[in-house]
Order: structure tokens, then C-alpha cells, then sequence
């Protein structure tokens, strides 16, 4: 096989790359059932994350360099994946680590994770792990389906943030991959937008109609979910959580520019952000499509969530927060 990454044959990066990173070199299997078959598809696929050209890969990147607007949701999947009830340092698979947005996260926002958390950033899109690699981070190439890992060579696998991505058909086998690569006791957490959420129905009217690739994905709910992991044989619990795009400026008007600005580069709509005429047309946007109060209030167990969009003043700077309310599961997996 030819290309692993878009420069990079696979023995280049088992010869090299895997050898000058310990957590790649213990957990790294290109030898397991149906990895050749793996690989032929892997190589043949191109992602709406690649570039711009394919869907939103450049303005995505463009909108991770900022790694706290995430942050808060981010750290609650860390503590559910890898609590901090032991001082032994975790190793948690990112399943869907893009460019190695989580892993650039804990070192610019968690010092206290460092030594705690050891994120291995894994994507389907050859670029974006070619960049994760280009920034010193231990990274692979692979589908969430078909992990190129080893069996319980990590303490928990990360779904997050693209799970919907994953074909309804491919999803079971995702959730069983991560449960075979994790060891025994530790944890596979799974994070999506309900299918019923307002960032459901953002992606549905305002990111599929308005982006070069469009967004035609069917979201998780909360019993299939619940139902996805019972027939992996590991069953879970799933929680409501909080997970905001939290933006920040001198003013009002720039934390509201630069929220605009960003979730224009998150999901590629910037050219339809455009169209608005200015800050204050997609400000309305977002509390449009933001607002979360029949959504919390259709929840099993009562949260405190914001509930829509808003700007206030912190630390002496203004804080722009739009909403967002996640399902996530929570799986641990049986020690032997």
C-alpha cells in the first residue's frame, strides 16, 4: 500500500513515527483480523474534514486554534472516562481526535491533567492526523469501526464530537471496538447531541442546506443509545451534560463577533453567516436555534443548564455562551 497519510506510506510511519511514541509503539496492531481490508478502505476515503475543498476541514481547524471555547464539556468527558480515584496516569484513545483538538486542550487548559491524562488523538481523516503528528502528538489513522490497537492497551476510549458521523450500520461495531481496545475496568464514553436537541436541529436547518458537503447525519437518542451498548454486551448509563461554546472579549459586541465568528468556522457557515448582514443578524441566529428551555424541560431528571445564549461580564471581560446539551454514555467495561 502506497499511502497511509497524504504524505506518508504506512511503513514510514510504523518505522518512524510509531517508534517515537511509547503509547503507539505498546498499542499499535496493523496485524489484526481484517486490517488489510481496513486499510483498502481507509486509503480510498476522502472526508468533509480533509479541506475546505471536501466540506469545512480548513475553517474547523481555523476554529480549534482557540482550544477553551469547548473546554467545559471537554473536561467533564475526561473526569467520566478517566476519573481521578487513582494517581496512575490514564491513557484515553480520542476515537474521533480530529486534528488532536482534546489532547492540545488538557495541555493549554489542565495542568493539572497532564500527568494525569495521556490523550492518543485517532481520526479517519489522514490530514487531520497528519497535522495532530506534525504538533508532537501521538496520533493514528483509523475508523472508529476498525481500530488499529491492540486488546486492552488503553484505559478508556473517547467517542465524542462527530459520533453521528459514524453510519447507523458502522455504530455497534464502534462501540465494540472501543470496549475491545480498553482494559478491564476502565471506561467507554460515547457523547452526541440528541436527535431532538437545538444543535440537532441547527445541523438539520442551518449547517446541511448551507455547507459544501452538508450535514445529512442521523443523530443518537437516548434509549437507542442505552440499547447500542447492551447488545456490545457492556451496558451504560446515559446523562444529560453541559457542553457550551464559551467565547470572550473586551466588549459585548466583539464576544458576540467573535462567537459568530467561530461557530461561522466550527460548521462551515460562514458564508451563509455572511449573507446576514452583521453581527447582530447571527447573534439572533443563535438564539433562535440555541434556545433550550422546552428541550430541558423535556428531560428525564431536572439540570441546571443555561438555557439560552447570553453575554455577562467575568474576570473583567465580557463572555459570550451559547448552550449546548449533550447525551452522553457511560460504559465500564468488566475487569477480569
Amino acid at each position: 500500500m502506497d499511502t497511509y497519510l497524504p504524505s506518508m506510506t504506512l511503513e514510514t510511519y510504523l518505522c518512524d513515527t510509531v517508534q517515537a511514541h511509547p503509547v503507539l509503539k505498546a498499542s499499535v496492531d496493523f496485524g489484526r483480523p481484517g486490517a488489510d481490508k481496513a486499510l483498502r478502505a481507509l486509503v480510498a476515503t476522502t472526508t468533509e474534514f480533509d479541506s475546505d475543498d471536501t466540506g469545512r476541514g480548513d475553517s474547523y481547524r481555523r476554529a480549534q486554534r482557540n482550544s477553551s471555547v469547548r473546554w467545559r464539556g471537554m473536561r467533564q468527558l475526561l473526569e467520566l472516562a478517566a476519573p481521578s480515584d487513582t494517581a496512575a496516569p490514564r491513557t484515553v484513545l480520542d476515537v474521533l481526535g480530529g486534528d488532536g483538538t482534546i489532547a492540545r486542550a488538557v495541555h493549554e487548559n489542565a495542568p493539572d491533567l497532564r500527568n494525569r491524562v495521556h490523550i492518543l488523538t485517532g481520526d479517519l481523516s489522514g490530514d487531520m492526523v497528519e497535522r495532530a503528528l506534525a504538533q508532537g502528538l501521538a496520533a493514528v489513522r483509523q475508523a472508529a469501526d476498525h481500530l488499529f490497537l491492540a486488546d486492552g492497551t488503553m484505559d478508556a476510549a473517547l467517542l465524542a464530537y462527530g459520533t453521528h458521523h459514524i453510519a447507523p450500520q458502522d455504530r455497534l461495531n464502534a462501540v465494540t471496538e472501543g470496549l475491545r481496545v480498553v482494559r478491564g475496568g476502565g471506561r467507554v464514553v460515547l457523547h452526541d447531541f440528541d436527535d431532538t436537541s437545538p444543535m440537532a436541529h441547527f445541523f438539520t436547518d442551518i449547517v446541511h442546506p448551507h455547507t459544501t458537503a452538508g450535514h445529512d447525519y442521523r443523530h443518537f437518542s437516548r434509549g437507542p443509545l442505552a440499547e447500542l451498548f447492551e447488545e456490545a454486551g457492556t451496558p451504560a448509563r446515559v446523562i444529560d451534560l453541559y457542553d457550551p461554546l464559551v467565547v470572550r472579549g473586551d466588549t459585548e459586541e466583539e464576544a458576540r463577533r467573535r462567537m459568530c465568528a467561530y461557530v461561522a468556522d466550527m460548521y462551515g457557515v460562514g458564508g451563509f453567516f455572511a449573507t446576514l448582514g452583521g453581527t447582530d443578524a447571527c447573534w439572533q441566529v443563535l438564539e433562535q436555534y440555541f434556545q433550550h428551555e422546552k428541550y430541558l424541560a423535556g428531560l428525564p431528571a431536572k439540570v441546571d443548564f443555561t438555557p439560552a445564549p447570553v453575554v455577562y461580564r467575568s474576570d473583567g471581560v465580557f463572555v459570550a455562551e451559547v448552550p449546548r446539551a449533550a447525551i452522553v454514555a457511560v460504559a465500564r467495561k468488566a475487569a477480569r
